[in-house]
């Protein structure tokens, strides 16, 4: 994880291979309230295979943490069909209060998301 120099935009890496669990998910949640408290964007990349547990979808990890006033917008970038289906099961039982977005493309994320923050900032 890490913050841009402008201190706009937080980026967030999973490793491939790793299959993301609640212990894992809340913890990347409450770092991103720990790296800035300005509003911010945020990016998480997901690799192949990274998001494929049902028990992630239970809690709102973004409501029980800052992230609805924090966040201006949250891009989802995944390379394969599960991790685009798992993320949008997971923001259709735990909508936020930002614009969410999944991408297969980093690219179109960037844009996305660099929209997301000319327009609300």
């Amino acid at each position: 994880m890490y913050l841009s120099a402008a201190g706009k935009l937080i980026e967030v890496h999973y490793r491939e291979g790793l299959d993301l669990d609640e212990a894992g998910l809340l913890e990347i949640q409450q770092r991103r309230g720990e790296v800035t408290t300005e509003r911010c964007a945020m990016i998480a990349f997901f690799q192949p295979g990274t998001l494929g547990g049902v028990a992630v979808m239970a809690q709102d990890y973004f409501g029980i943490t800052n992230a609805n006033e924090q966040l201006i917008a949250l891009a989802i970038v995944t390379e394969d069909q599960l991790g685009e289906a798992m993320s949008g099961i997971y923001f259709s039982y735990h909508p936020q209060t930002f614009p969410t977005k999944v991408f297969r493309s980093g690219t179109e994320a960037r844009d996305w998301i660099a929209e997301q923050l000319a327009t609300r900032t």
